[in-house]
């Protein structure tokens, strides 16, 4: 772990430990000890990283799995995909949901709610189809 550590280091700070230390909060030698592999790196200071950095992959940091910064936007990127798709189902959401969506962003709406918003839509879109079919049929002129 402490060669993530260096890592994180010339990252953070162009491998500047005294610098990464201050803005640790941590003294030089506690660093040192660290990256010296004479005190092990415990839960508190991958705790500390993790909160001061929260861009970065804690898989990676524990284990050396996978990237080590996760990019926040991929996730923006989900979150928008997820928002763009839920959109359409906005017109037959309850109150209630429509404020999880918009003020909340809340997108993990479970499939059984998502099938009754497709109900309610179809059933819409077939009331005004009818709608705008008895209209033309009323406004169509007669042969006389």
């Amino acid at each position: 772990m402490n060669t993530r550590l260096r890592q994180i280091i010339e990252l953070k700070t162009g491998g500047n430990q005294a610098e990464f230390a201050a803005l640790m909060g941590w003294k030089p030698q506690y660093l040192f000890r660290m990256l010296k592999g004479e005190s092990g790196i415990g839960i508190r200071p991958v705790v500390a990283l993790l909160e001061k950095f929260p861009e970065l992959n804690a898989r990676w940091l524990l284990l050396g799995e996978g990237v080590m910064v996760s990019s926040g936007v991929d996730e923006a990127k989900t979150h928008l995909l997820r928002l763009l798709a839920l959109e359409k189902y906005m017109p037959v959401m309850s109150v209630q949901q429509l404020h999880q969506l918009t003020e909340e962003g809340y997108t993990n709406f479970d499939d059984a709610t998502i099938a009754h918003w497709e109900e309610l839509l179809r059933r819409r879109d077939e009331l005004v189809s009818n709608a705008i079919k008895r209209s033309a049929i009323c406004n169509h002129p007669t042969v006389k």
